[in-house]
């Protein structure tokens, strides 16, 4: 089945950056651990979450220290896309744009929390609802997360399934106008 699975760019991407900074387990995927790699200053404050680039190459993180660890941990992840991938003032440009930057970061949380590469090298249980929750103890992330990477992960090795099976389709179509 993992021969169908096709990453998007963005996944690439994160498992990309996940190799250059060694993440290389679970455990790895901490706040600590990343913001570490990557030369980022976590500040805990009783503020909304938020990110800035001081200078070139310096990095700051607030992050909401009202929140439970688990999930400090999505919004430290939902801001280092905003820090890594993202440029500009948010107050100065189109909605638009600022909500496909939102957008991006969201589905970097699902890259970032949950990366295929950790996925794939896993035996997952044949229920969904024991993969489901094996994915969600081992990675810590909420249920409604992993249930979502689950999802996501599903749809693309069908979707891949499907593309293979349209190529094969063609492949004959090309094979018999030939014969003929």
């Amino acid at each position: 089945m993992q021969s169908y699975y096709q990453m998007t760019a963005l996944e690439k991407w994160t498992e990309d950056l996940y190799q250059r900074i060694g993440v290389r387990q679970p455990s790895d995927i901490s706040i600590e651990y990343i913001a570490e790699r990557l030369n980022i200053w976590i500040h805990y404050l009783d503020v909304r979450s938020k990110s800035i680039e001081a200078s070139a190459g310096m990095y700051s993180m607030f992050i909401d220290n009202r929140l439970p660890p688990e999930l400090q941990r999505l919004e430290f992840l939902h801001e280092l896309c905003h820090l890594l991938r993202h440029a500009g003032k948010h107050t100065l440009m189109p909605e638009q744009f600022t909500q496909a930057q939102e957008d991006e970061s969201e589905r970097f949380i699902l890259y970032a929390a949950m990366p295929y590469s950790m996925i794939s090298s896993r035996t997952l249980p044949e229920l969904r609802e024991d993969a489901v929750a094996e994915l969600s103890s081992t990675f810590q992330v909420p249920v409604e997360l992993a249930l979502q990477r689950i999802d996501q992960i599903q749809r693309r090795i069908f979707q891949g399934q499907l593309m293979a099976v349209m190529e094969r389709n063609e492949d004959r179509k090309l094979i018999h106008r030939h014969i003929r």
